[in-house]
């Protein structure tokens, strides 16, 4: 007899890190600012055991088709502060434990009450943003340059 697996398990988040260095040949920082609970603008988004959550967006640099291309880039951090406080605007940043996150976006059928998957969602997240000019000071090193 055939027994259903429950969609959690069928279904399983895929995370992956993220180097930095070989991925993007540039992230810079636009903003980071509370991130807001789902369906009440004025109260923050809290992890579990109430630590504050934050969104920084920042311009993600990359090679296509060997040409630049740049996306704006919305990026998960849980802290007690603003993670982006004493980073200016378009400053260089490092992201410490850098990850992307896929999961499947389902859709129920009103008449059966299965679902499907109708596409995905893809998140990033990270533990610290820090200027590169205190990780060193120096550049990531272009995809191009690295898998040389």
């Amino acid at each position: 007899m055939a027994h259903a697996i429950p969609t959690e398990e069928r279904t399983p988040v895929q995370n992956f890190k993220i180097d930095q260095a070989l991925t993007f040949l540039s992230v810079l920082l636009l903003s980071c600012e509370p991130k807001t609970a789902y369906g009440d603008q004025y109260r923050q988004e809290t992890t579990k055991d109430g630590t504050p959550k934050w969104e920084a967006q920042l311009v993600a640099a990359f090679q296509q088709f060997g040409r630049p291309q740049n996306e704006i880039i919305k990026v998960g951090i849980a802290s007690d502060r603003n993670p982006g406080d004493g980073i200016a605007v378009a400053t260089p940043v490092q992201l410490i434990d850098f990850e992307i996150g896929v999961m499947e976006r389902k859709k129920k059928d009103p008449s059966t009450g299965d679902e499907r998957v109708v596409g995905v969602q893809v998140w990033y997240r990270c533990a610290e943003i820090r200027p590169l000019s205190a990780t060193g000071g120096g550049k990531p090193r272009p995809a191009a340059e690295a898998v040389s």
